[in-house]
């Protein structure tokens, strides 16, 4: 094998690798974040475009050499050399059209697995942001929602303090810092409950912004689910090949 078939054949089975470890499960979505978005890892970024049509290009135009070659070996000129009568030279045919083919599959194989691998390592990434802010969503909300309820608490207090301070200014002579008292304590009741209705609107934003981040997680985890899928057909007829 020369020398660029074997970095190919070197390539499709790093390409077959970092697929398997995609795959794995107790590697989560954030830490391959974390991975992507190290120092080295920034810095192939930079020119990942530029990487990828250049390794594209490169596998493409094996591909072709490969297809050249196995239509011209399929052909077996006889009038070169009498097959049936020099068995080693028809050996030899076999050897080039084998070696065609196998260059076809290895060529092939690398262009179709260097698209899943930049498609799945786009959406682990996706998947990770969405997580997070899934979790972001929830965080806000609880604490959206413990707000409220102690709003709520304060409220009823302070309506059971009005109550008990009206009981006990009915009985003295002192109208006016009755009525005072009141009117203050109706105004910070109204404050509340203007407070308890803004965060009884936010909470349902949040919510709805909740939903709406669930249903993108669970589309992502469909499609990431229906590339795994197809990583595992091409393995397995990679090694039905072999």
């Amino acid at each position: 094998m020369s020398l660029e078939w074997l970095s190919a054949a070197a390539f499709l089975y790093t390409e077959i690798g970092l697929g398997m470890l995609f795959c794995l499960g107790f590697i989560s979505n954030s830490r391959w974040q974390r991975i992507f978005n190290s120092r080295l890892l920034a810095m192939v970024k930079q020119y990942g475009n530029f990487y990828f049509s250049a390794f594209v290009l490169i596998l493409f135009v094996l591909f072709l050499d490969s297809l050249h070659k196995l239509r011209k070996y399929s052909i077996v000129d006889a009038s070169h050399a009498d097959l049936r009568n020099n068995p080693q030279a028809e050996i030899q045919a076999h050897m080039k059209l084998f070696r065609a083919q196998r260059n076809i599959y290895i060529s092939g194989f690398s262009l179709f697995m260097l698209v899943i691998i930049r498609r799945l390592a786009t959406l682990i990434s996706r998947l990770a942001t969405v997580e997070a802010s899934c979790e972001a969503a929830i965080k806000q909300a609880k604490g959206a929602s413990d707000q409220a309820d102690k709003l709520l608490q304060e409220n009823q207090q302070l309506k059971k303090s009005n109550r008990v301070q009206a009981a006990e200014s009915a009985s003295g002579d002192d109208i006016e810092g009755l009525k005072q008292r009141n009117a203050r304590l109706i105004a910070e009741l109204n404050e509340k409950d203007n407070e308890l209705k803004k965060m009884k609107n936010d909470l349902v934003a949040m919510k709805t912004q909740s939903e709406g981040l669930h249903k993108e997680y669970d589309r992502l985890l469909e499609e990431h689910s229906v590339l795994e899928k197809k990583l595992e057909r091409s393995n397995g007829e990679e090694k039905k090949d072999k």
